[in-house]
């Protein structure tokens, strides 16, 4: 079936070898293409010329990658350096057994001369491919990418206000997994803690970073 419309259907197969050469990849993720990848085909093209949308200042095209795998793991870095790479908005679909899996990186321009900025990847639980939560949202292609990132993320990053911006919800959701992770360790230390004193001073650091926490989910 057909994810996205006909006319972006482009299912050109990429030898691995090719990948390889041509991005200049490092021997792990060279590694991983050949323990993880049984294929890779180029799936969809969605431009101006195939989705009648303009180009956004950011975003030219969004390729499609279609990645059969051999088993449901793999080493992320190889999506890391293939974004850095190749010089369009890509969007993932990792394939095993029926089922699939999207991935997607918010990724932006670098300067003159340097690589592309790659963030934090989004992804979808497996699911046959029907599910999978695409809608073609925008009247820009920049638009389109940042409602493709969105429905991928789910609620990781949920929109706080009607205008909220991409970038925002991102930093948000950062802010968030680092408090996460600061409330983890203090739970720890508190565990271990026997001077009442310092109890205390823990317990009221976790307590702040909490209320933190809750006004960045729930504000």
């Amino acid at each position: 079936m057909l994810i996205f419309p006909e006319s972006t259907h482009f299912a050109r197969r990429v030898p691995k070898k090719t990948f390889a050469s041509k991005l200049g990849l490092d021997s792990p993720v060279r590694r991983s293409m050949t323990e993880d990848i049984q294929r890779i085909e180029w799936t969809y093209s969605l431009k101006e010329a195939t989705l009648h949308l303009p180009p956004g200042s950011e975003v030219q095209e969004i390729e499609v990658f279609t990645l059969q795998l051999k088993r449901k793991t793999f080493d992320e870095r190889m999506l890391v350096q293939f974004d850095r790479q190749i010089p369009y908005h890509l969007l993932y679909l990792m394939e095993y057994d029926g089922e699939v899996q999207a991935w997607i990186s918010y990724k932006e321009a670098a300067s003159a001369n340097e690589a592309f900025r790659v963030g934090t990847y989004y992804h979808t639980a497996w699911m046959k491919p029907s599910a999978l939560p695409f809608a073609i949202v925008g009247t820009t292609l920049d638009e389109v990418y940042e409602n493709f990132v969105r429905q991928i993320a789910g609620d990781a990053l949920r929109k706080r206000t009607s205008d909220e911006t991409l970038q925002t919800s991102m930093q948000t959701a950062e802010r968030v997994a680092q408090l996460e992770k600061a409330i983890a360790d203090l739970t720890k230390r508190l565990r271990k803690e026997r001077q009442f004193n310092r109890k205390i001073a823990l317990h009221r650091e976790k307590k702040r970073l909490e209320q933190e926490r809750e006004a960045l989910l729930h504000g």
